[in-house]
């Protein structure tokens, strides 16, 4: 955060709301002082001022949530603050709620918001969305101007993954080992793509040091319980999962992985109340049902299975999964199709 608070002292800004002086401002203040100082002034008199700065504060403990609740107080108050805007977006997208920071940050660039961090944004969301062109529009964008080497090396590794540039990903990350685990977002690609790459002990040194560092980063724990699930710790994989989801209260994506977790591990009817949770219109839809209907299978309830093979194969006529089980479920016993289909999980799918 750029700029955080000190003083006591107020005076009145250009919107009429009392906040702190600039000589209030210190940079690199710790953000708890920030909150727990702006929250008594709130106490006394709300303003979208006082909300926005509390937020920033939020923002740099990645307490998202609350950051979220703080900003969206500052838009009601005030809506046509571009800078209230931007936030929002950027909170939006870290909480993985792409359409809404879509939307905000389509509504930046309409009202002529210019600047290479709301490009770089533009491109983050179209490339969680894999709308790779469109990502790479704002990439290129983001690079005409100067930026600097962190942005200009988290730019280039977004570019190299959408077109699944591997290898120079990878050497982007051997040459940038003092910025990956920095507090640039490069941190969360990292994690997120180098955990099948990076040998398991080293990894966990990083992924422990960088939670040590921002232990309310969501993104981080997600990724640690990842971890866990993949060295075969699932209770405490399973009691992680449960932290991340207070962070996530409504995200497809992670009911579809939390179901697959419980999948492989064999728990198949929490994973199918996970899988339940991912909504119809949902990229992640066919997937969910597919492995319910497995999971059904193997808790004996054949005539389920074949319901929701029935309604998938309606649904999804061109995914042959699901025709493919069905035929094997209609002229094989239960024990051979276990065999045919266990292999047939997915990877947890990748924030």
């Amino acid at each position: 955060m750029g700029s955080l608070l000190m003083s006591c002292e107020t005076n009145q800004d250009s919107k009429g709301e009392k906040i702190p002086p600039a000589s209030a401002f210190i940079k690199g203040e710790d953000p708890q002082r920030v909150i727990q100082y702006v929250s008594a002034i709130i106490e006394d008199k709300p303003s979208s001022t006082l909300y926005f700065i509390r937020s920033k504060a939020y923002f740099a403990q990645r307490k998202y949530l609350l950051a979220s609740e703080d900003i969206q107080r500052a838009l009601q108050i005030e809506s046509g603050d571009l800078d209230f805007l931007f936030l929002s977006a950027q909170i939006h997208y870290h909480l993985e709620a792409y359409t809404e920071a879509l939307k905000d940050a389509i509504s930046l660039e309409e009202a002529g918001f210019s600047a290479p961090g709301l490009w770089i944004l533009l491109a983050e969301i179209y490339a969680q969305t894999a709308q790779t062109k469109m990502a790479n529009y704002y990439l290129a964008k983001s690079l005409k101007v100067g930026l600097s080497p962190s942005d200009r090396a988290y730019v280039y590794t977004l570019r190299n993954l959408s077109i699944g540039d591997t290898l120079s990903w990878m050497k982007l990350v051997r040459d940038s080992t003092s910025i990956y685990l920095s507090e640039t977002p490069l941190a969360r690609l990292y994690f997120q793509h180098q955990g099948d790459r990076v040998p398991m002990l080293i990894y966990q040194a990083q992924l422990l040091s960088a939670r040590k560092k921002f232990p309310h980063d969501p993104h981080l724990l997600r990724f640690w319980a990842r971890f866990l699930a993949k060295i075969r710790q699932v209770p405490r994989a399973e009691k992680v999962y449960a932290s991340v989801l207070a962070s996530f209260p409504s995200n497809d994506n992670l009911f579809a992985e939390i179901g697959d977790f419980y999948f492989k591990n064999r728990d198949y009817y929490k994973s199918i109340a996970f899988l339940d949770k991912v909504p119809s219109n949902s990229p992640l839809a066919s997937q969910a049902m597919f492995i319910k209907s497995i999971s059904w299978l193997y808790l004996g309830e054949r005539l389920k299975s074949l319901a929701l093979l029935d309604s998938a194969q309606q649904l999804y006529p061109s995914d042959m999964r699901f025709r493919s089980l069905k035929y094997r479920l209609m002229n094989r016993n239960l024990d051979s199709t276990r065999t045919q289909t266990d292999s047939l999980s997915t990877e947890s799918s990748e924030n």
